[in-house]
């Protein structure tokens, strides 16, 4: 039972008489919405002014708010429920604020205690530091927070009792970030008010030298407005409210180490006492490292703190960052953009003694001009179709303007409708543009080469000129192919010299003109990889597990640096690049539970072995860059969560990798990619040791039974060598005896199913050869493994990788370990390359200050290649022929009836066109799984859409569902990730929107294929009759009017008034070419 006692008497302390007294309550008038249990009473005063309230309260309340009013008087009293233990029974408690403390405005303590106060200590504490300290005669008293106490303060209060017992209580407080920011950076423009393309130079003044300046230019709305996207203290101080409150959560949550005690009071402070008084703990009380973990399990609980930024980034045009070392300005110069839109630059500053700060107010820079210009053109057309140049222009004054435009002539292209009859200008038109309007100039043109070609156009009045040039790239018809060749050129001590010869012909259906070919010489294994990270696999990279091409090949080539005398430094700073965008980009694959899946928060469920695969890598990642722990802690809790009671993990999610589904070995190959990850980190090894020793158990016990797949025997080899297990060796000498010998060396094969024939390896078959690489590494068997890592370093592509992301990872890895064997340090050849055409193409020169650099050259590849190599010096290196061309679309058109036989897939396209429509077409897809491929159902398959010239996917014209996971829509193409296919067919409907006006549109192809074993494909080529057969005058009006109006002489038969033609059109040329000039 719990008791309240209320004193009410007169100011002149008597108590009050019986009749006087009426009403006393309990319930709060002002708080009712932060109590979840109130009651209020009415009673009467007795005769002493002393009423005596009792009541029971549940273990449960936290706050006790009792409130009294009588006569217009009030008094309230607000108590906390403590675990505290005194010997005394003595205590003390700080009362709650009632509003949140503000920088530089007084903080009101209140102290209630048990006992009469007549000195009480405090100390501030804020981000492990003592920030303030001081002592107080009265129970009440005020500080003042100044910066130092941002983001949170502890206010511990305590006093000595004349026995020597120290008696405490603390009060956590989120400090309001008002008015904090003390630093502050200037921007200014040279000049106001600019023309497109101007130079103009930008200011930047700081207050404190060695300053950090980032600084961001957008595009204003209007010439008079503000955006929501400016940056200002008050957004900020804001963004940073939100981010601190999330360790703020965390003390109000009891995280004391056990019972609360004096001691637990200051420990939560972050305080290490040292006293000779009597500081109480209770006798459970001892802080633990368990202690830490509860509290880093909690924070990973708390959902993570993402900032909120803006999604559109078309409308920026500088976002840089600059240090600002010696002096505290700078300047820069830039050319603005070639369009009509004025700018505000923003900027923050942070230094080490002023911290962070902002532009006071954002400076605008006002773009203007008499008439703009804009070209409309596509990224690529291919070669045979014909392009309409669209020439836009708009007239900004307040009277109509008559505009010259010329398209500069060029040998690349030729315009396509001129007349023989008129003498006439058909690169120029004559155009008048109406007041605040816009008018169009039409050129069609047809291109003459391959490549890039310049499309520079002017638009010329009396009082101004305005310039534009855009690039058109002009690819060969039909589909590109690609192969290569590497030798492995090694010269030993006793021969000095070698000579290799390699070969390639072209296909009778290459595609005139589209031959390419180059040559390339690295001295080191990884060498051929390096070069390529930014793009080592080329196909989309849309999903959880693609995106991990950018992130876990350059962990291993920093392994490789690591172990290289030389530097390279460009080589170490670009791939922590793109691991750092690797790894932000991972992150939004994780979910909430701490598993990753292919597409993040839209699968119904993590995936067991991309969470492995993602783990694993960032756990290799560590020494090189800095790792959320949570990340990594998160993802481990969960996939040890999916173990099974006989040690073998499941798949919780889809499995993207087809060769991970286990068929007649069931779990075999998911576990042991598993328990490779569990053994990354001895860390977690100590963790789960329970978890380790049973998946390892499982896999010997399933060795020892037997494995019938290839591919899963490889994977439980690696694991148990990793696993220091006996076992693997049985499973290692049971690969021996399965083998098959390709160009004498030992390689395995997954199944015998068809596929699509190909130069290079399937991808299950590499990642095999890895796997067994790796093993024999683990167990010391270098010398064994020389021949298959040689025969694995020569089935890369052009790019340094293989056919997909996995087995590029895997077989780099395997790779890099074996790279610290190169013996780098000696090596000095000279490579001399010719070719049956050119008795030398190229000289190259390897050493150890630049065996890592890629070294190429381009060769003449208009017919069948012979190239020669020749060698001298000592070392090895590799040498890679590389080759391209395309093939005809009607040989991709004619298999769909007559060369399926190893094809993955059927696939049938049909375009849906109408003459009367000639902006919008709609593609039918159709495909399954062919039953020749032995399986139930493939994993990941990506359907790669080439688009028809001039037109692109219309906005969110395709559906996301069970079947279509994404859609990626890039200039010419349209990627579609479906979740697998089964031998049921599935159809997809794409509608296609014109954006450019291009004719005699040439053939698009269509491809389907297993992402992880692109070999499973099936290609077609399509195109939309109407399109094919249209010329340009389809977009220029009646008669072809809208691209015939050329600045015009007529023609004549008379001698007169043909040189008076002539004349003129001279005056015409000269007074173009002078407002050219």
């Amino acid at each position: 039972m719990n008791s309240v006692f209320i004193d009410i008497g007169h100011r002149t302390s008597k108590p009050i008489g019986q009749n006087q007294g009426e009403t006393i309550s309990d319930s709060p008038q002002d708080k009712k919405e932060d109590i979840k249990s109130y009651r209020r009473l009415t009673l009467s005063v007795p005769e002493d002014g002393i009423v005596h309230i009792e009541f029971q309260l549940h273990k449960q309340v936290e706050m006790l708010f009792i409130q009294a009013m009588f006569m217009g008087s009030e008094e309230s009293l607000e108590l906390y429920n403590s675990n505290h233990s005194s010997p005394s029974g003595s205590y003390i408690q700080i009362q709650r604020l009632h509003s949140p403390p503000q920088i530089g405005k007084p903080l009101p303590i209140s102290v209630e205690s048990t006992f009469q106060l007549t000195e009480l200590h405090y100390l501030v504490t804020s981000r492990g530091q003592v920030v303030a300290a001081g002592t107080a005669t009265s129970p009440s008293f005020s500080l003042t927070p100044v910066v130092s106490w941002s983001p949170e303060a502890c206010v511990t209060v305590f006093c000595v009792l004349p026995d020597g017992e120290i008696v405490n209580d603390a009060m956590h407080d989120f400090i309001k970030p008002h008015g904090v920011l003390q630093n502050e950076v200037y921007l200014s423009w040279s000049h106001e008010k600019v023309m497109p393309g101007e130079e103009v130079s930008l200011t930047v003044l700081v207050i404190e030298p060695g300053s950090l300046v980032g600084i961001m230019v957008v595009a204003m709305e209007g010439k008079d407005s503000d955006s929501d996207g400016d940056i200002t203290e008050e957004k900020v101080l804001a963004e940073m409210t939100d981010y601190l409150k999330e360790d703020i959560t965390l003390h109000h949550s009891g995280i004391t180490g056990g019972k609360d005690s004096p001691l637990s009071v200051f420990t939560a402070c972050n305080l290490v006492v040292l006293t000779d008084a009597s500081l109480h703990k209770t006798e459970d009380y001892q802080e633990t490292e368990m202690d830490h973990e509860a509290e880093a399990l909690m924070r990973e609980d708390q959902p993570e703190w993402r900032p909120s930024m803006g999604q559109d980034f078309s409308k920026t045009w500088l976002w840089l960052d600059m240090n600002i070392s010696e002096s505290t300005t700078t300047r820069f110069h830039v050319a603005v953009p070639d369009s009509i839109t004025s700018w505000r630059a923003m900027a923050f500053v942070m230094s080490d003694n002023l911290g962070l700060g902002l532009t006071f107010k954002p400076q605008k820079l006002i773009v203007s001009t008499d008439f703009s210009l804009s070209l409309d053109v596509p990224e690529c057309i291919t070669r045979g179709e014909q392009l309409v140049l669209e020439v836009n222009l708009f007239n900004h004054l307040e009277e109509d303007t008559e505009v010259i435009v010329v398209v500069a002539e060029s040998s690349r292209f030729e315009f396509v409708l001129a007349d023989r009859d008129l003498v006439s200008m058909v690169n120029a038109r004559r155009v008048t543009v109406g007041s605040q309007g816009g008018a169009t100039a039409l050129f069609p043109i047809r291109p003459l080469v391959f490549g890039e070609i310049l499309m520079s156009v002017k638009a010329m009045t009396g009082q101004a000129t305005e310039k534009i040039v855009r690039k058109v790239l002009v690819k060969p018809e039909g589909k590109e192919q690609s192969f290569s060749e590497t030798v492995f050129l090694e010269v030993v001590l006793t021969n000095r010299n070698l000579s290799r010869q390699l070969h390639f012909s072209f296909p009778p259906d290459v595609v005139p003109g589209s031959e390419r070919a180059h040559v390339a010489v690295v001295g080191d294994i990884l060498g051929l990889s390096i070069t390529g990270l930014g793009l080592l696999v080329k196909m989309p990279q849309g999903c959880g597990e693609q995106n991990m091409i950018n992130f876990a090949p350059n962990v291993y080539v920093l392994q490789r640096l690591a172990k290289s005398s030389q530097s390279y430094e460009e080589i170490r700073s670009k791939a922590l690049s793109y691991m750092m965008e690797g790894y932000q980009r991972e992150l939004s694959f994780q979910r909430d539970d701490g598993s990753f899946s292919a597409f993040g928060a839209s699968d119904t469920s993590g995936s067991t072995w991309l969470t492995a695969f993602v783990l694993r890598c960032f756990l290799q990642a560590r020494s090189f860059m800095q790792i959320d722990q949570s990340v990594l802690s998160r993802a481990m809790a969960w996939l040890v969560q999916q173990q099974g009671s006989q040690g073998e993990f499941i798949e919780m999610g889809r499995v993207i990798h087809t060769e991970l589904q286990g068929g007649l070995d069931g779990p075999v190959s998911l576990t042991s990619y598993v328990l490779v990850t569990l053994l990354e980190d001895q860390a977690y090894v100590n963790m789960f040791p329970g978890n380790v020793s049973l998946t390892r158990s499982y896999l010997e016990g399933e060795v020892a039974s037997g494995v019938s797949s290839n591919y899963s025997l490889c994977l439980a080899a690696y694991a148990l060598s990793l696993a220091n297990s006996l076992t693997a060796g049985t499973a290692l000498d049971e690969l021996k005896r399965r083998a098959d010998i390709r160009d004498g060396v030992q390689t395995w094969r997954s199944s015998s199913a068809e596929v699509s024939d190909s130069w290079q390896p399937r991808s299950a078959e590499i990642e095999m050869a890895a796997y067994v690489l790796l093993a024999l590494y683990k167990r010391a068997s270098v010398v064994e493994a020389i021949s298959l890592m040689k025969w694995l370093s020569q089935q890369r592509n052009y790019l340094g990788a293989y056919g997909s992301t996995q087995d590029t990872v895997v077989a780099l890895q395997a790779l890099s370990v074996y790279a610290t064997f190169s013996g780098a340090d000696a090596i000095e050849l000279g490579v001399e390359v010719s070719t049956s055409v050119s008795p030398t193409v190229s000289h190259f020169h390897i050493n150890s200050t630049n065996y890592l650099v890629h070294q190429s050259k381009e060769v003449d590849a208009e017919q069948d290649l012979l190239i020669n190599v020749f060698v001298e010096g000592r070392g090895f290196a590799l040498f890679q022929m590389n080759v391209f061309y395309n093939i005809e679309d009607r040989v991709l058109s004619e298999r769909s009836q007559d060369d399926t036989v190893h094809e993955g897939f059927s696939l049938d396209v049909e375009v849906l066109d109408d003459e009367d429509d000639l902006d919008h077409i709609m593609l039918s897809i159709c495909t399954r799984l062919l039953e020749s491929q032995k399986i139930a159902q493939t994993g990941m398959v990506l359907v790669d859409v080439g688009v028809l010239s001039g037109f692109t996917l219309a906005p969110q014209a395709v559906a996301t569902g069970d079947l279509v996971r994404k859609v990626e829509a890039s200039p010419g193409k349209v990627n579609l990730y479906l979740d697998s296919l089964t031998a049921t067919q599935v159809c997809i409907r794409i509608p296609m929107i014109r954006d450019f006006k291009v004719s005699h549109v040439q053939d698009a192809v269509v491809q389907v294929y297993d992402y992880y074993e692109p070999r499973r494909k099936a290609v077609r080529s399509y195109n939309s009759d109407v399109m094919q057969d249209m010329g340009s005058c389809a977009f220029c009006g009646r008669d072809c009017g809208l691209c015939r109006q050329e600045i015009i002489i007529s023609s004549s038969s008379t001698a007169h008034t043909k040189n008076t033609a002539i004349y003129w059109l001279g005056c015409v040329l000269v007074a173009i070419l002078a407002l050219l000039l």
